[in-house]
Formats: C-alpha cells, structure tokens, sequence
C-alpha cells in the first residue's frame, strides 16, 4: 500500500474543469439504500474520477479505497454496493459511470465555446490607446445643495435647487 498513499499523497494539480454539475434529485434517487459512509466513498469516487481527463478509475482496491478514504478492510465489505453505480472496463482496466462521462463531455463542450467566444470577442475590438476623460474646469464644475423636505409634494422636495455660477462664487467669498 505504500506505492498507492504515495501517488494520494501528492499534491493533484487543478482539475481542467474545477465544477462538476451535480443533479441532487437524481443522485437521492439512485442511492437511497446508501448508508452514510457509502455515500461519502461513492461521492469521493465520482468527484476522483471527475479530476482524470478520461473521467475514470484505476481497477486498484487499494487505490479505490484511499481514494474513498477508508481501510482496505471497509473497502472490500461496501466495494460491491458503491461500485453497482460503476461498469468495469476490462480491457482498460478502469472503471467507468456512464452520466459522469455525459456530464463530462457537455462541460468541455460548454467550456470550448466560451472559449471561442472570447476568442473572438477579444480578436474584433480595435486595440489602442484608451480614451482620455474629458477634462473639466473648476468652475464648471455643479454644486448641488441639500435637499430641502417639503411635506405634500415629494416630486418638489426631490429636486435639488440650482444657483447660478455668480451665487456660487458669491457665497465661496462669504465664507472668506
């Protein structure tokens, strides 16, 4: 066991697709005759096989039982319940669900597209230089005043009285 804890053991590099679309109707549906521990193993499996780019699993005991986190011992007992959800590739020599292949290939497909839409999204803009804001002078610049509440007509109080440039400048001087 030793080789098997060693290739567990290192550090998997991100996944090609870090989600994985998980129907919770379906999954309940399929393993209600699951105990606890079974569903924890099979979910580990399915998100295992979900990481190889095949979407598979070694036909290695000892293997398939780190990767579901138990003993060897527990493995062999619930191996035959949690596997009934997986169909053997014997000249692979892996194990295989047929929906998480499916599930598989419509993310990649999903993920290639929008891969060729920003492609090409990004190719058709015009690259330059960006465009300068448009500069504004001090006194151009509006000076709103608070909003005075009068009851009745909240369209009136909402709006914001305006002053002229002159009354601006004049009340800035008065404060001097």
């Amino acid at each position: 066991m030793p080789g098997a804890r060693r290739r567990c053991a290192r550090r998997m590099p991100m996944a090609n697709l870090p989600f994985m679309p998980f129907w919770t109707d379906a999954y309940l549906a399929d393993t209600v005759h699951l105990t606890t521990e079974q569903h924890g193993a099979y979910l580990l499996l399915l998100f295992q096989a979900w990481r190889s780019p095949d979407c598979s699993l070694a036909d290695d005991d000892e293997l398939l039982a780190l990767q579901a986190k138990v003993s060897p011992a527990k493995w062999r007992a619930m191996k035959p319940v949690v596997m009934a959800f997986w169909k053997l590739d014997k000249r692979r020599k892996k194990w295989v669900q047929k929906r998480l292949r499916i599930e598989r290939e419509k993310a990649m497909e999903r993920k290639a597209k929008a891969r060729d839409s920003a492609v090409t999204r990004w190719k058709s803009e015009k690259k330059g230089d960006a465009k300068a804001l448009p500069k504004h002078s001090e006194g151009s610049a509006s000076r709103v005043t608070p909003i005075e509440e009068k009851s009745g007509d909240f369209s009136k109080g909402a709006r914001a009285s305006k002053k002229s440039s002159r009354d601006l400048l004049m009340e800035a001087f008065q404060d001097v």
